[in-house]
């Protein structure tokens, strides 16, 4: 990539929302009330699916395991 190149930042698409790299999340749909509760960081993003990071541990996720515990900005319920 050169200087003049636009720089494009890996992103997950679904339910017609963006999500990138910084982003705060919470998973309504997960199997714990804790789980729920609690606010993730996207670290990484892309087509299939997110990394996220939350109280010191990672947290790979696929398109599949996202569409089943659901996603939110962490400033919605």
């Amino acid at each position: 990539m050169t200087d003049t190149e636009p720089r494009t930042e890996a992103a997950f698409d679904i339910d017609g929302r963006r999500y990138a790299a910084g982003d705060r999340v919470r998973f309504p749909n997960a199997g714990q009330r804790s789980n729920r509760a609690r606010i993730y960081e996207i670290t990484e993003a892309g087509v299939g699916g997110i990394t996220t990071e939350a109280g010191g541990c990672r947290y790979q996720l696929s398109r599949g395991d996202i569409e089943a515990i659901g996603i939110t900005p962490a400033d919605q319920k």
